[in-house]
């Protein structure tokens, strides 16, 4: 037996041609959708990394009038007025939680979708008016008054507000979410300084930010 007859040349498979197109076809599918659906798997590990609970209701009731970070991550800014206003901006790392949570203990007063556009960078210094947001107002028991912030940007474009207007919350109740790594602002007034500067690490419902007086 000569070897060549050991070797089957494409020619002599029926039907060849075929085959091979096909081949090649399939290749090309694998080439391209193998790595969008790597892709896409590595967003869903992402996704799932970022809306995670980090937060776990608590056993006992905190202060009232204490204002906590909402959010997992870092203090932006903090701006405190001659009239007692204070003004936190914060905003989670890559890597971090993307939930958030109720900043105070209360009564959740209203909520207000404000239109706006979302061609900001997060932290581009525009007027706050220009901004699509959501406006979330807390009502503490001794009355004083809370606002939570969700901003929208380029980015961030998905932004959810999970409780209803007359709810009583606590520290650890989730409030929304903001993909991805969406801006909060939390304003409240009171008399005392502030103890947290720009750049500081911040957990939400642990890190205090002031008291509501």
């Amino acid at each position: 037996m000569k070897f060549s007859e050991l070797v089957i040349t494409p020619t002599t498979v029926p039907g060849w041609s075929v085959k091979a197109c096909v081949g090649l076809f399939c290749i090309g599918l694998l080439a391209l959708y193998l790595p969008l659906g790597v892709l896409g798997l590595g967003l869903l590990i992402y996704i799932g990394l970022i809306l995670r609970v980090t937060v776990q209701p608590e056993s006992y009731i905190r202060p009232d009038e204490t204002v906590y970070a909402p959010v997992d991550g870092r203090i932006i800014s903090v701006d405190e007025r001659s009239d007692g206003t204070k003004t936190v901006i914060l905003q989670p790392d890559l890597f971090d939680s993307h939930l958030h949570y109720a900043p105070v203990a209360g009564q959740l007063e209203d909520i207000t979708w404000v239109d706006g556009s979302f061609n900001f960078k997060a932290l581009d210094g525009v007027t706050n008016d220009l901004r699509v947001r959501r406006e979330i107002t807390w009502r503490t028991k001794k009355g004083h008054r809370v606002e939570m912030t969700q901003f929208g940007d380029r980015w961030c474009r998905l932004i959810q507000c999970f409780l209803r207007e007359g709810r009583q919350t606590i520290v650890s109740d989730p409030a929304g979410l903001a993909l991805f790594r969406g801006v909060v602002m939390v304003t409240f007034i009171t008399s005392a300084p502030l103890n947290i500067v720009p750049g500081q690490r911040c957990l939400a419902a642990q890190t205090q930010l002031g008291q509501a007086l």
